[in-house]
């Protein structure tokens, strides 16, 4: 949708769909082209041999851009999981990037982190389902995936705005929520905010708060000439 700007690619969960961001793609494409699709498995996407990597969903991606001849720069919306595969984009192809939007991403130290507060029970059962493509809605290698980031560090010189649930009082919730600021690092240009919303799912319940940040790094750019 839209017909003037940058392009912003808007990138769902794990398991989730395009229908999640529609509002937002409504509301952006007053201001910018947008462009939402679904990953292979989810919403009206075949599905791809599995497992899959990071590596192999920015593949299809860029393969979906060429075809639709969508040319860089772009702009990286991703939610959840999904900001491991932009990190990965980033990394391996940074002169494609504008800017990043990382929305309540997961962190790659994650299950560490979890496993240090966790019974020796609960810890078997995390990790046999974090190591388990099969047990995730797209079969998707997590560990694989964290991998691939891990081994294609980048600092990024592009805008990054890190946006993050406000937390609540469960240790999971605060160490997910703390490990967010561990984003800032990535960029030369970074920031955070903080949303109202307690709920992981902010491009439902703080759909206001992407814009704006869409919008932000939209005129950083205009006025910095990056």
């Amino acid at each position: 949708m839209g017909d003037r700007g940058p392009i912003v690619i808007l990138d769902a969960g794990l398991g989730d769909a395009s229908a999640s961001w529609t509002e937002i793609q409504r509301e952006v494409s007053t201001f910018a082209r947008v462009l939402v699709y679904d990953r292979a498995g989810p919403g009206r996407s075949a599905l791809a041999p599995t497992p899959r990597t990071c590596k192999d969903i920015i593949a299809d991606l860029r393969h979906l851009l060429a075809a639709a001849h969508l040319q860089p720069p772009y702009i990286l919306v991703a939610h959840s999981w999904s900001g491991i595969n932009a990190r990965y984009f980033a990394n391996e192809f940074p002169n494609e990037i504008a800017g990043m939007i990382l929305v309540d991403t997961v962190h790659e130290n994650k299950y560490e982190r979890f496993a240090s507060i966790q019974t020796e029970e609960q810890n078997a059962r995390m990790w046999a389902a974090v190591k388990d493509p099969a047990k995730n809605d797209e079969h998707i290698d997590r560990t694989a995936s964290i991998e691939q980031i891990r081994a294609t560090p980048r600092l990024y010189n592009f805008p990054l705005i890190v946006l993050t649930r406000a937390s609540k009082d469960d240790l999971w919730n605060q160490i997910e929520t703390s490990l967010q600021a561990e984003f800032l690092k990535l960029s030369t240009h970074s920031k955070q905010f903080i949303s109202t919303s307690t709920d992981h799912f902010l491009n439902q319940t703080d759909p206001a708060l992407i814009v704006t940040a869409i919008q932000e790094i939209i005129n950083e750019r205009r006025s910095a000439d990056f």
